[in-house]
């Protein structure tokens, strides 16, 4: 990391101020004292100054975004770009819709009629 000492120099004063700070609200919490009142403003000052200042630092060692080119636009005969009478139709048109077979009625014996009669009235009364 380049700079690494400036930014430990940056942690080491922000450290100080906030120790000057610190010592300087103690003596003005114990003993009354207004000039430790002010002593602890000063260092607290200071403290945001010199972190505000690393912040400034930090950004300004960052490398510059790399600007891209915007993409060009899509060609017209994509498929979200055309109206929708225009889409083409999915299905394949060499193939022709093909209806469900018929039931012959006759072809359904009297049995199978009545086990589905019989199940529909086992579920009706259960439920």
């Amino acid at each position: 990391m380049r700079q690494y000492p400036v930014h430990l120099l940056f942690h080491l004063l922000a450290i100080i101020a906030g120790a000057a700070c610190g010592v300087a609200g103690a003596l003005w919490w114990l003993d009354g004292d207004r000039n430790a009142l002010h002593l602890a403003s000063a260092a607290l000052a200071v403290g945001v100054i010199v972190l505000l200042l690393q912040g400034f630092y930090i950004s300004a060692n960052q490398p510059r975004p790399v600007r891209r080119r915007p993409l060009p636009p899509a060609p017209p005969s994509h498929p979200r770009f055309q109206p929708v009478a225009e889409r083409r139709n999915p299905t394949r048109p060499d193939l022709e819709p093909v209806a469900p077979p018929e039931v012959d009625s006759a072809t359904v014996d009297q049995d199978t009629k009545s086990a589905a009669f019989d199940a529909l009235n086992e579920h009706t009364k259960q439920g």
